[in-house]
């Protein structure tokens, strides 16, 4: 059988949808355009209004089109967004999908990435940015690690800002957010809290000197390291062994 399967009859509106995102693809809608009526959607495919409505909304789910109730416009075409994908991953990662392991493991690629990113692209501004963080983060010493780890993963954003690669970004700030969501319980409950952010202020420092200095090596090196050295208690012994081989394929030595 050739041709392309029609969706089932209580999904017929996915054909708008479809459209809408094949169009999307090749450029024939651009942000900034609109949509046909839902009038005139409903005769161009030849569905119902009520089809129409359920597929503009998926649209708007996806962060794709704006839709106003009888706009004679039409809806919106809007600029694409990585938001969705932002939404589908956290949503994969805290449904339990994903484990801490994979997540961190996935996490010691990205944060290498981008700091080795980083320290090809930084600007002066970038390091002052950096900088500052950097006292709110002494700051926040004597306010308990639930603010301390706010600073924490803005330390984390502007390297990746300045790196200037929004995979790298995207993934990274979610892996990150649902890491600390599975193991923040764990640090809260700890009773040497003030010596893990003086770890990760003492880490931060030599992630900054390694960026400022346009060193990537050092700068991926160090991201490993630490990643290591915080969570591979947390870790089968099997995930341990995977992590440190991330760490030594970067030049680096596993040290819990």
């Amino acid at each position: 059988m050739t041709g392309r399967t029609s969706p089932p009859a209580g999904r017929v509106f996915q054909r708008v949808v479809d459209h809408v995102q094949k169009a999307l693809a090749t450029g024939e809608l651009k942000p900034g355009d609109r949509l046909p009526s839902e009038r005139e959607l409903g005769e161009q495919f030849g569905i119902g209004r009520t089809s129409v409505r359920e597929a503009l909304r998926v649209l708007e789910n996806m962060g794709l089109v704006r839709s106003q109730p009888r706009d004679p416009r039409g809806p919106l075409v809007l600029p694409v967004s990585v938001e969705p994908v932002r939404r589908s991953i956290a949503m994969l990662t805290f449904g339990g999908a994903l484990g801490l392991a994979e997540l961190v493991q996935f996490r010691m690629i990205t944060d290498a990435s981008a700091n080795l990113l980083a320290a090809a692209r930084r600007t002066d501004e970038d390091l002052l940015a950096l900088e500052r963080n950097m006292a709110r983060m002494r700051a926040c010493l004597d306010r308990g690690y639930a603010e301390f780890s706010r600073a924490d993963l803005e330390f984390h954003d502007l390297i990746a800002e300045a790196g200037g690669n929004t995979l790298v970004q995207v993934y990274g700030d979610v892996t990150r957010e649902a890491i600390l969501t599975l193991i923040q319980q764990t640090i809260l409950d700890a009773d040497d809290q003030e010596a893990l952010m003086l770890q990760s202020m003492r880490h931060h420092r030599a992630v900054f000197a390694a960026i400022a200095d346009r060193d990537g090596l050092r700068a991926s090196r160090l991201a490993r390291e630490s990643l290591y050295s915080y969570y591979a208690d947390h870790v089968a012994p099997a995930d341990r062994e995977i992590m440190a081989a991330l760490v030594r394929e970067c030049g680096g030595t596993p040290s819990a």
